[in-house]
Parts: C-alpha cells; structure tokens; sequence
C-alpha cells in the first residue's frame, strides 16, 4: 500500500471512530462500527433516533439498535402489552417497537420489563407513594399519595402511611412517622433548602451569614452585624459584614457621622461628646451638632470628650450646628426697633405724597 493510500485510510478510519451524539464506538472483527446507544436506535452511519415513549433499547455491546425494532424493553415504571417485532427479510409485517404503558396510580416497578403482560408487571409503589394492597393476579399495587409533604424512597410491600416516613425535596420535619400515620412536614421557608429530610430538625438558608431557622426563627434574614439580601441560591453570599465604624441601616451599611462611633449592636451610633450643648446622634440626620444657642464643633470631638459645644454670650442667640461665637447673633434692642418702626411710617407717608401729586 503506497503512502497516497495509508493517508486516505487514515482520514476514513479517523471519521469512522469520532462517533456522534448518542453512539458509541464498537469494534466487530477488527472494524470500527459507530453503535447507536441504549435508548436509542438508527442505521449505521445515520443519526440515532429516541425509541418512542416508555421504551428502550439496550447496550450496543449486546444488540447494534440499527432499527427501532430494537426498542423491544419498557422503562422503568412502565408494562408492556406487546412486544417489539423484526421482520424477517421476506415479511410483510413492519417493524415496530414494543407496546409500553405508563404503571397506573402512582404504582411501578423495580426495572421495567422485557416481556408482554398486564399491569401485574406493577408490583411497587413509586417515590412519595405508599401501598394500600399488594399486586393481585388481575391488579397492579394500590397506590396512594404519601400527605403533609411526606414521602418515601418507593415500597414494595404493603402497610400505611407510615410507610412516608421522611419529608420530600425542599421540607423539613417537625413529627416523625408513627403507626398509622406519615412524617409530618412542611414547606421550607423561602431561600432554603432541606438538610435531613429522615429526622426532625429545620431547613438551612442558603446564606451562610444568615439566622439559622428554628422554631421561633422561620424566615431567611442576616445575622446582627451582616447587611445585604440574603442568597436566593446554595452556594451564594448575599449577607455581608459591615466595615469599620459603620451601622445596619435598612439593608445597607451606612459610615457613622464624623465625632461619633458605632454601637455595640451595629444599629446606630452614638457622638463622641455626649455632654450639654451637643444634640443626639439620630439617624434620620447621622451627624453631630450643636444645639441652638450653641457653637462648637462636636464633628471634631474624640470619644469620651466633653465641652465641645459652648454656649453664646447672654443674650444671644444662634441657629442649630452654629460653629463659631460670631455666629450667635444678639436680638435687636428696643431703641433699634423703635427707629425701624418710625422708618417704616416714614416712607409709606412719602409714598402717600407722591401719588397725591401725580396722581
């Protein structure tokens, strides 16, 4: 074989085995073959088509699946009325697959089947179902609804409802089963999911920061000293620490006002100079000022100082936040008053004149 042909048969035996979606690669006498795989079926070299509802087919090791013919088994949960055919090469008959029908009322099986029958094939109960009556010879298992959001991995055996002996996905348990009656459970709060479903307890936010749920704590919020929204997904963080010197306001961290420092709990702050003269930290204003009648600058103050806020000169007066003594401004005297008063009558006397002359 010359170089020429070694490189085509190279390129054909590299498209041979670069199977596509759904195939397996299978060697038969040294020859590549791209396979179609279980549950699916298709001519070799062709794309693989899905065997029709509630059937399969089985390993390409084992069968090639080249037709649908080969979809010949029931899923699991599913019996089967009639099984699959492939003609021979002179029938008349066309290929079908098997005949699979859903299992009735919440009842199953443990692998599906292989062979035509009736709903005897049913012999279990699915997930979250328990059994009222076993398979007869003329019925599937009876069924029922596992309640209060119980539920069971599947019984294949029949009992009561405490056969629903743990909570399903996303709720927890707050009685667990006895004689006669399921796993008592509920919903998980909102961004939460359930951690033991098997034993009584409580769900566990998503946040790792935020308040564990028990049973006076039944909704998802940041711990004290976190703000944020908390994580509405597992393996999020929504709840973050606040930085220095700064309080929880709503949900965000908000920087104390300059002269005061945050308190213990994170919910406000409190100013440095809490002695007469100085207004009370608040949070609809976060600063620190002097009161009326007041000037200083308590913004400056350290923690623990006093007297950064004096007094005006008696008789003065000045504005709340005033900063220096020449803000304190004293009130006009009577004699003041007096003048302005005559001044005012004055004019309006002169404006008199003038429009009785020209006018």
């Amino acid at each position: 074989m010359n170089k020429k042909s070694l490189f085509f048969t190279a390129i054909l035996l590299g498209l041979i085995s670069c199977c596509g979606d759904n195939q397996t690669l299978v060697t038969v006498a040294l020859v590549d073959y791209c396979v179609c795989n279980e549950g699916y079926y298709g001519k070799l070299g062709q794309q693989c088509q899905q065997c029709p509802q509630g059937t399969t087919s089985i390993s390409p090791y084992d069968l090639p699946n080249t037709s649908i013919g080969y979809c010949s088994k029931c899923l699991k949960n599913y019996f089967m009325s009639k099984k699959s055919y492939i003609p021979s090469p002179n029938s008349l008959q066309s290929e079908s697959p098997a005949t699979c029908n859903p299992c009735p009322s919440g009842s199953g099986n443990s692998s599906g089947s292989y062979s035509p029958g009736d709903q005897t094939q049913c012999d279990t109960c699915q997930p979250n179902y328990f059994m009222t009556a076993a398979v007869s010879q003329t019925q599937a298992a009876q069924c029922s609804p596992c309640p209060h959001n119980s539920g069971n991995q599947g019984v294949n055996a029949a009992g009561d409802q405490s056969q629903c002996n743990q909570c399903q996905d996303n709720s927890y348990m707050t009685a667990p089963a006895q004689h006669g009656q399921s796993a008592q459970c509920s919903p998980c709060p909102p961004n939460s999911y359930s951690s033991a479903p098997n034993s009584v307890g409580f769900c566990t936010c998503f946040d790792p920061f935020a308040i564990s749920l028990s049973s006076t704590q039944n909704s998802c919020v940041c711990q004290s000293g976190y703000a944020g929204n908390v994580a509405t997904a597992k393996g999020q963080n929504g709840c973050y620490k606040c930085g220095n010197n700064q309080f929880i306001s709503g949900n965000k961290c908000v920087s104390c006002a300059d002269g005061s420092t945050v308190n213990k709990d994170l919910t406000g702050c409190t100013c440095n100079d809490t002695s007469d003269g100085t207004i009370a930290w608040s949070s609809n204003t976060n600063i620190c000022q002097c009161k009326p009648n007041y000037y200083g600058s308590p913004d400056k103050a350290s923690q623990g100082s006093s007297g950064s806020c004096k007094p005006c000169p008696q008789g003065s007066t000045s504005q709340v936040g005033s900063k220096t003594a020449d803000q304190c401004q004293k009130p006009p005297s009577d004699n003041q008053s007096q003048y302005s008063y005559s001044l005012i009558i004055s004019n309006s006397l002169l404006i008199s004149f003038i429009f009785i002359i020209f006018y």
